[in-house]
């Protein structure tokens, strides 16, 4: 009897004991990765950041997972994923080219006026009360806004393949200078259409609102898909509206990662991206991490898509070097979290 109630005894002992080390992860964690970081800027100092927001169960379960980055201006932060936009255009207008110099881009005569804190993967529409349409696309690979007029007479059963830079579609304006081609003239690019500027031009149709389009594509398919009504192959008229193709602009990165994230157990993560392993070239990518956990900031620093989280331009972010900003910002809101230290923390180039 004394033995079953020694037996007893510690089962409750190791039974308390496992109880009491088991660890409640529940709560909202948040963490930062902000430009300048590198150079010695702070977090209050910096006037761009990204912010994580992660709530947990009680096991490290995350059910809910917000991104956000963020942009001081006028001493606001405002949301770069904002995905609102206000659209106005002007059929009157003829686009133009943007003028390339040797340091910087003068914008070309563009028939729209665009009012967004996201412009990537954008595209702007309007039918005016004549029939005739202005179209927009932002470039992927280039970041200029293509434009492109169509006239009353116009034969909407044209081929989109037919539509090439400068001969239909006109870069009216550089919207970022972080686009992977930057051409020191538009004739790098005359003779292609939009699907054909890049290897990697096919994350327009891969997904999203284009998915599936080719050159082979009609005029008049695209701009449906843009939300044009045709009656009887007439376009009607339509307000200044707006849309993202691929996976959605800033604002679809990071509901893709909030929808991948959600539901996975954060107490056994270190981070959204894996630096262990080789790119496409056999370099080593935690060869680009640095003394201090600094990731990409050097020029020949490694690049090319990692595991985990982001896949490249296949699948959810964009490369290495840039989704290692959203990573830190995850990891340190792990730290905030007790899931991990400060010195595990891989902080990206942003």
């Amino acid at each position: 009897m004394k033995r079953i109630f020694a037996i007893m005894l510690l089962m409750i002992v190791a039974f308390t004991s496992v109880a009491c080390s088991t660890e409640d992860f529940s709560g909202e964690y948040i963490g930062y990765s902000w430009k300048g970081e590198s150079k010695g800027v702070t977090l209050e100092e910096a006037t761009e950041k990204i912010e994580t927001k992660i709530t947990l169960d009680k096991k490290g379960v995350i059910t809910s997972f917000e991104m956000a980055f963020l942009v001081l201006k006028n001493d606001q932060w405002i949301k770069r994923n904002d995905p609102t936009a206000t659209i106005s255009f002007d059929t009157s207008v003829d686009p133009t080219p943007a003028i390339i110099g040797a340091d910087s881009v003068e914008s070309g005569n563009s028939m729209f006026e665009i009012k967004t804190n996201d412009k990537m993967s954008l595209f702007v529409v309007g039918v005016d009360s004549e029939g005739t349409v202005a179209y927009g696309i932002v470039d992927p690979i280039t970041r200029y806004l293509l434009e492109a007029k169509f006239g009353t007479d116009y034969d909407f059963s044209t081929n989109l393949g037919k539509l090439t830079v400068n001969g239909g579609f006109v870069p009216t304006v550089l919207t970022s200078g972080g686009g992977m081609l930057k051409p020191k003239s538009f004739e790098e690019l005359e003779n292609m259409s939009v699907l054909d500027i890049s290897i990697y031009s096919h994350v327009i149709n891969l997904r999203g609102v284009y998915e599936g389009i080719t050159n082979e594509t009609t005029v008049e398919e695209l701009l449906t898909l843009s939300g044009v009504t045709f009656v009887e192959g007439k376009p009607q008229p339509l307000e200044g509206t707006h849309g993202f193709h691929s996976i959605g602009g800033w604002d679809g990165n990071y509901r893709n990662i909030a929808k991948t994230m959600i539901g996975k157990n954060a107490s056994e993560m270190t981070g959204l991206t894996n630096f262990e392993g080789k790119n496409f070239e056999g370099d080593e990518y935690k060869l680009g991490i640095d003394e201090n956990n600094f990731f990409g900031i050097y020029e020949d620093t490694v690049t090319g898509a990692t595991k985990t989280i982001q896949k490249s331009y296949e699948t959810i972010a964009g490369a290495t070097v840039r989704v290692s900003r959203e990573n830190t910002s995850f990891q340190r809101a792990l730290v905030d979290a007790g899931i991990i230290t400060e010195e595990q923390v891989i902080k990206g180039r942003f």
